[in-house]
């Protein structure tokens, strides 16, 4: 553990690895603006934040509705838009620097708790980490995750270090900030209070509850205005958001598949449109209970569905949470938003051969292995594992959910490497041959096939944008592939078929596409895609004798 002052050297290397970052993270923002069909025109979660973000800057920074995704990215959004207008552009490159100063707080907490040089090398890796620089673009909260992770790791640091009500009550607002993008990220300071106060026994048990209350005041001075927001639009006590019943339901469901999937009581398009799925939950909740329900009460009543279902099916909730585990530990990313496979079309830097999670997690769990006998200074580090990895078990498994223990993993990666050397050069090499042997097992274990990557729903979104776009072969040819992996999912055949309307020369296939659509609609009982394609066969008949005539 380093308690000098950095060198010149060491700060001239923590210079470069962060303009590097940088260079890395802005290269790809402008690759994306000259190739990426999203990239001005965001959709999804990105549509609604960038939404959102518009109302607060045009002034509507209270809004009439209770908070369902977490408030602090669209109100920072909101901030920067009313600053230099509602760019896209200047919000991906502010994220962009964010990303690049998490290295610095990556470097801070390894040589607090490692070494100058693991500090250093775990920085490298988040600098040219994957994931981390196509988040970094992706206008979502999940840009905020890792450095408010990080925060909360840090200031648990200091605190363990020379424990004071300040320094608890510092955890409790870096946690605090973190819940207000993703709640649970208020678990990490709430991991390491709890520790502190049960395993410190040399302090009196009056210091100890004073560090849990000063980091629940830190807490409160964060999440309370939050509260009272949603209490004033609507009666109802919401601490931050109402969406944990919702997401919980979705996670533990019969339809369930480990990752983000949409029940099937629920149309598929709310998958696609974050307002139409909180209508669609809202609206089958109220159905079910016949009233209005108040969010805490909507939320209450996806909750229980999700427990009634591990309940009456324990062995399927027990598969689940297994599948779960494969999948969070598994070098595969699972998306719901931008897939990153499909964005590397769009950027010459998401193709260069950057670090994935595949290969950091198996070097981090040999150095989580070799640095064990000093558990004790690494709660902070644990906690932030520990958190993700519980959200990620108890509702679903997403690429940026678990984006936040890449640096934790990062670091230990790095001191794994530095403490098998150190072993090495001093002639001790044991434990050195079995952290190598669980490496390569856990190489293994996170390069199985544990799901495959069905693109299709990414080439659908990029088919609708395509599409509004009015660049009709780019459209046709990912609805096509949309429809070669799903060859039932009329959404895609309804837009092909309107596509080929759109072109003017494709009448026989817009004709047979929309008999097409037609058909799934009666199969499947969605009768306004039935009834559309009635109505513009109908029109393309018409149109046909008109020609002839």
């Amino acid at each position: 553990m380093a308690t000098t002052r950095p060198s010149a050297g060491e700060w001239a290397a923590l210079a470069a690895i962060v303009a590097g970052a940088l260079a890395l993270r802005l290269w790809n923002v402008s690759e994306l603006a000259a190739h990426d069909p999203f990239f001005a025109r965001p959709s999804v979660d990105e549509l609604m934040y960038h939404e959102w973000a518009q109302e607060i800057a045009a002034g509507d920074w209270r809004g009439d509705q209770v908070f369902l995704n977490g408030p602090l990215y669209p109100y920072l959004l909101g901030g920067l838009y009313a600053l230099v207008g509602p760019s896209v552009y200047a919000a991906r490159a502010g994220q962009a620097l964010i990303g690049a100063l998490s290295c610095v707080l990556t470097w801070w907490v390894g040589r607090r708790r490692f070494s100058p040089a693991v500090g250093l090398g775990a920085a490298a890796l988040v600098a040219a980490s994957r994931m981390l620089i196509f988040y970094d673009s992706v206008l979502v909260a999940d840009a905020l995750m890792v450095p408010l992770a990080l925060l909360a790791a840090a200031a648990a640091i200091a605190a363990f270090d020379r424990p004071a009500p300040g320094r608890w009550l510092g955890v409790g607002i870096a946690s605090g900030l973190g819940a207000l993008a993703r709640p649970n990220l208020l678990g990490i300071g709430a991991l390491c209070v709890a520790w502190a106060a049960m395993s410190r026994r040399d302090q009196p048990l009056a210091v100890r509850v004073g560090w849990v209350a000063a980091f629940a005041l830190g807490g409160l001075v964060c999440i309370a205005p939050v509260t009272w927001h949603n209490y004033a639009v609507s009666g109802d006590f919401v601490p931050i958001t109402y969406s944990g019943g919702l997401n919980l339901f979705i996670g533990n469901n019969p339809d369930a598949n480990g990752t983000f999937s949409v029940p099937r009581l629920f149309p598929r398009s709310a998958a696609d449109d974050p307002w139409e799925q909180r209508a669609a939950f809202e609206r089958v909740a109220e159905q079910s209970v016949g009233r209005e329900l108040l969010p805490s009460e909507e939320s209450r009543f996806w909750s229980a569905r999700a427990l009634q279902f591990a309940r009456q099916y324990p062995a399927l909730e027990a598969h689940l949470l297994w599948h779960k585990l494969e999948i969070a530990t598994n070098a595969f990313e699972p998306w719901n938003i931008r897939s990153a496979v499909l964005a590397r079309e769009s950027s010459a830097v998401l193709r260069l051969p950057l670090i994935g999670f595949g290969l950091i997690a198996p070097f981090a769990l040999a150095g989580i292995l070799l640095t064990a006998a000093r558990w004790r200074e690494l709660v902070p580090l644990y906690a932030v594992l520990a958190t993700i990895l519980a959200t990620l078990l108890v509702f679903f498994v997403l690429a940026r959910y678990r984006i936040p223990v890449v640096p934790v993993l990062a670091l230990f990666a790095c001191a794994g490497v530095a403490e098998a050397a150190k072993r090495l050069r001093a002639r001790a090499p044991r434990g050195v041959a079995l952290a190598a042997l669980v490496t390569a097992l856990a190489g293994v274990w996170s390069h199985r096939e544990v799901m495959r990557d069905d693109l299709s729903i990414a080439y659908y979104n990029l088919g609708n944008r395509y599409k509004d776009l009015a660049d009709w072969p780019r459209a046709i040819e990912s609805y096509r592939r949309v429809i070669e992996a799903r060859p039932n999912f009329v959404s895609a055949y309804n837009n092909l078929a309107l596509v080929y309307e759109a072109t003017g020369d494709h009448d026989a296939l817009a004709r047979a596409t929309w008999e097409r659509v037609r058909e799934l609609g009666d199969a499947q009982r969605l009768p306004k895609y039935a009834d559309r394609a009635e109505r513009h066969l109908r029109a393309l008949a018409a149109f046909g004798e008109e020609t002839r005539e």
